[in-house]
């Protein structure tokens, strides 16, 4: 196709071919791909025409084929025939345009698009009027117009009242109370509309609304049953819902992933991996989550069989880099529990024994400048490996490099359970690493970490990858009867 929008043997086929493979991906590179001859401004212009051209040719993708729901495919149709109906009125093609419109209309109503049904009926309206005459026409189009119209605005309302609500989570100001608060008032007021009104937009986001009241409160069993209800509801539409169905099912798999409820979290991922195609992003943040369930509760063995698979997955280094970092993060303590013996040696694979810690850090730069977030799981990591390897030394200096991070970043209450957890790894190097002292030193820490299970923890739910309780009696166990006497500490 693409021969027929640019040119062939031209610069800008040179250009489009270098960026399709890659070759290209700077200024800088461009350059170098024509040499001195093309200036800055004409590689400007050469940029700017290709990305016009590649624009113009949008309407001649074809949807149908691609990994869509049925309403997403029947989104980018319904607005390409739109765009259609619509120049053909304005070069005066009236009874075609018409005919498209009105044909359009029932797809827009079928699927539930309400503001393209609105456009739809107020240009019929229009014609009806002042090119058909026709009384009858015009009377059905302005009731349907009135009601779609009202349908609109309840969408509207809803659709903001989310948007406040989410922006809250980027304000540090904003306290839980106060969120959970917010949510209440909004779903009471859209409550009544959702109960008048079966629309998709309207329950998507007025069920998400609903489900932070619960999230918020950490009641995880509640979150769970509106999941249910909401899936159940998106089933029941007439055609093939799409993203609220991804939506709901993530959020039922977060849940089950907190309550620790592993066969119920397994069967869910059974039954919504329909929903989502194999190999995409959202593919890839769904078997986090069950890597995450395998390793909360304790199926080791599985997490391990979930790693190699998708590890080994086509084309997974090419992948979006918060993915592949992501199971670079899992890898480490995946190997954390290949050395400590949770995870039986006849499974480990040849490529899985090469594992190197400093090549793991190299890897996972990104996340040294999430602060708050993954970087305490990277930190973390290190000293696992240093205290399953006995390297006392090293893991003396990271733990002395850990507890200025903890004082700099770890102060809030989402991150209470951590900044718990890294105050009894503190302890280990005070009583030269002996097992009874340790843990008649961390006493008081391992009291505070109890107090705020992980389930009511306002954390991130990725930031312990091994939950702290079950993770600490594995550093315990490998932690030997004797004192260790380092030169470095002394």
């Amino acid at each position: 196709m693409m021969k027929y929008i640019i040119e062939p043997n031209t610069k800008m086929e040179r250009l489009y071919e270098a960026l399709i493979s890659k070759k290209v991906k700077s200024d800088e590179d461009a350059k170098t791909l024509f040499g001195d001859q093309e200036s800055a401004t004409n590689l400007t212009g050469l940029k700017n025409k290709l990305k016009e051209r590649l624009l113009d040719s949008v309407f001649l993708l074809d949807f149908k084929e691609a990994n869509f729901s049925s309403r997403q495919k029947a989104f980018y149709e319904c607005y390409k025939k739109w765009s259609v109906a619509m120049t053909l009125l304005t070069r005066n093609a009236k009874i075609t345009g018409i005919d498209l419109l009105e044909r359009l209309h029932r797809h827009s109503i079928h699927f539930e698009f309400t503001e393209l049904t609105l456009d739809i009926l107020r240009v019929l309206k229009l014609q009806y009027s002042v090119v058909e005459g026709d009384i009858e026409k015009y009377q059905k189009a302005k009731t349907q117009y009135f009601r779609y119209e009202h349908i609109w605005m309840m969408e509207s309302k809803a659709e903001n009242y989310y948007s406040e609500l989410m922006i809250q989570f980027t304000n540090s100001k904003s306290t839980k109370t106060e969120v959970t608060d917010l949510a209440k008032t909004y779903y009471a007021e859209l409550e009544g509309y959702m109960k008048e009104c079966d629309s998709f937009k309207l329950h998507l986001f007025g069920r998400m609304i609903e489900l932070t009241i619960y999230n918020s409160a950490n009641d995880y069993l509640e979150t769970a049953r509106l999941c249910e209800d909401a899936i159940a509801f998106f089933d029941k539409k007439e055609y093939d819902s799409g993203l609220p169905l991804q939506v709901f099912y993530y959020n039922l798999v977060v849940c089950y992933l907190q309550l620790r409820e592993f066969e119920k979290g397994q069967e869910v991922i059974g039954r919504c991996e329909y929903f989502f195609t194999e190999g995409t992003f959202n593919w890839y943040k769904l078997q986090e989550l069950f890597f995450l369930l395998a390793m909360h509760s304790g199926h080791y063995a599985e997490a391990y069989r979930l790693y190699e698979k998708i590890t080994n997955y086509p084309r997974f280094n090419e992948q979006a880099h918060q993915i592949v970092e992501m199971w670079k993060i899992y890898e480490a303590y995946v190997q954390f529990l290949i050395r400590i013996g949770e995870i039986p040696d006849d499974l480990v694979s040849e490529k899985a024994r090469k594992f190197r810690v400093g090549k793991f850090l190299n890897e996972v730069n990104e996340y040294v400048k999430d602060k708050r977030g993954m970087n305490i799981s990277v930190l973390i990591a290190q000293i696992l490996f240093n205290i399953a390897d006995r390297d006392y030394d090293e893991a003396i200096e990271r733990i002395e490099a850990i507890e200025k991070y903890r004082s700099r970043h770890l102060k809030e209450d989402d991150t209470f359970r951590s900044n718990c957890f890294i105050k009894m790894l503190l302890q280990i190097p005070l009583v030269n690493f002996h097992r009874e002292a340790v843990l008649r030193k961390v006493e008081r820490y391992h009291k505070n970490l109890l107090t705020v299970p992980l389930e009511s923890a306002t954390q991130m739910h990725e930031v312990e990858i091994i939950p702290y309780e079950p993770l600490w009696d594995m550093i315990i166990r490998n932690l030997e009867l004797k004192i260790y006497n380092s030169k470095k500490k002394k």
